[in-house]
């Protein structure tokens, strides 16, 4: 894979970042932006099936890999996490055990529990995709280290079934939160990222499916939000404006399951970017893949960022121009100053 192709996939982080934030700056600007975490997991998937792909099984150590992402997940999750629980120690005056769930990554585990708090969460509520991320990743490790690679295709495709039946099961009972925050709700879209690489692997980037799957994720989400704009006695527009939150969508089944249409659509999107035949003049340009190869660094600064400048401007616009600036100073500036102070630390 060519470092063209993969400079067009920061290029498409970005814009993945940029729906999230656009998302949670103003969601009615665009409803569904929170899908971009669905093509996040996909990505990283894709890259992680890869990787291991290349190496015998016995090589796989299953602890150095899960220690090797903390590093690189945790340093900036932890800064974040300290920081707003240290704010909220100073507010409450006194002891709170919330700041536990984050440092565990057990947030996400936080919907099975009455009694649980979510003071953190109007700065840190967005760090559930990093509970998603962890844990998915460990035990995708598990998976390509314990199967037989002949059988790898098997069990990914068992966990896309096991995705779609736990998000099912969990809309059926009434627990629509756990349908798709708890890890195993995201397993279709993690393991799609896996199938992926495995049939680029064996088959080559087939340009036919790519498009296929480009088509049946437009037409899937345009066809649920008809469907929902049905079932919720409301027009197409409003029923978009329903993406915008769970309880919108996680009512039905099947508009419960449009993560797996996001995917499908996200694995068509990744496709185009790794297609080695195509140019691709908008997602390679430099100032895009610098900010995607930051994407994981705007993701955890924006929502601090977003609700402190939101405090202040009230203008929609001017509000969401200047938090982007700012999340893009802020990233820079961890990147350029702290990172090489910590990877001394922690290498």
């Amino acid at each position: 894979m060519s470092t063209r192709n993969l400079t067009a996939v920061e290029g498409l982080r970005f814009f993945l970042f940029l729906g999230i934030f656009v998302f949670h700056c103003v969601s009615r600007w665009f409803p569904i932006g929170w899908g971009g975490v669905e093509a996040f997991l996909v990505i990283g998937s894709f890259f992680l099936t890869s990787k291991y792909l290349k190496h015998e099984q016995k090589e796989i150590k299953v602890g150095e890999a899960f220690l090797h992402r903390i590093k690189r997940l945790y340093p900036i999750y932890l800064t974040l996490v300290l920081v707003f629980s240290l704010a909220l120690l100073l507010y409450i005056k006194g002891i709170s055990f919330e700041p536990l769930w984050y440092i565990f990554s057990f947030q996400n585990f936080r919907v099975f529990f009455e009694n649980a708090t979510y003071s953190l969460d109007s700065f840190i509520g967005h760090f559930w995709y990093i509970g998603l991320d962890v844990w998915l990743f460990l035990l995708w490790v598990i998976i390509m280290r314990l199967v037989p690679k002949r059988h790898l295709r098997i069990a990914m495709v068992f966990t896309v079934f096991l995705g779609i039946a736990w998000r099912t099961t969990c809309i059926l009972t009434g627990e629509y939160e756990a349908s798709y925050m708890i890890p195993v709700g995201q397993l279709d879209c993690w393991a799609l990222g896996g199938i992926a690489a495995l049939n680029i692997k064996e088959k080559g980037n087939n340009e036919k499916i790519m498009w296929l799957e480009i088509v049946l994720g437009v037409c899937g989400v345009i066809a649920l939000t008809l469907y929902n704009s049905q079932i919720s006695c409301c027009t197409a527009g409003e029923s978009y404006q329903l993406w915008h939150s769970s309880e919108g969508y996680t009512h039905n089944i099947l508009t419960g399951n449009i993560h797996l249409i996001i995917a499908v659509l996200s694995v068509g999107l990744l496709r185009y970017c790794v297609d080695i035949t195509r140019k691709h003049p908008i997602l390679s340009a430099a100032p895009l893949v610098a900010l995607g190869g930051m994407s994981y660094e705007l993701y955890c600064f924006h929502y601090p960022i977003k609700v402190a400048v939101k405090h202040f401007i009230h203008n929609e616009t001017t509000m969401v121009i200047v938090a982007m600036i700012t999340t893009c100073i802020i990233a820079m500036l961890w990147n350029k100053l702290a990172m090489p102070v910590i990877r001394k630390v922690i290498c």
